[in-house]
């Protein structure tokens, strides 16, 4: 079960790299900030979809706010996950 809610933390962020599923399963088992960084990107995807649909007037403001979260978010997971690729030496 534990197993199951972790990689369900990771679903948006193993559907924007899919390619990096098996490292980002990893580092989510072993890092556990890496483990905040996909639940708070998560999180952030979730409150941009809301407010994407959403017809409240302060919805132009949070889905600018919210995009600039998930991509500062994926940016500092692209960039962990770079540099815990095998084989590099940084």
């Amino acid at each position: 079960m534990v197993i199951w809610t972790v990689k369900n933390k990771s679903l948006h962020i193993k559907e924007q790299f899919p390619d990096q599923n098996h490292a980002i399963d990893l580092l989510m088992a072993e890092d556990p900030e890496f483990l905040s960084l996909c639940e708070d990107h998560d999180d952030c995807v979730n409150a941009l979809r809301y407010w994407t649909r959403s017809k409240e007037p302060e919805a132009k403001t949070r889905i600018n706010e919210y995009r600039v979260l998930v991509r500062d978010l994926e940016e500092e997971i692209v960039h962990i996950l770079v540099a815990t690729e095998p084989g590099r030496s940084d």
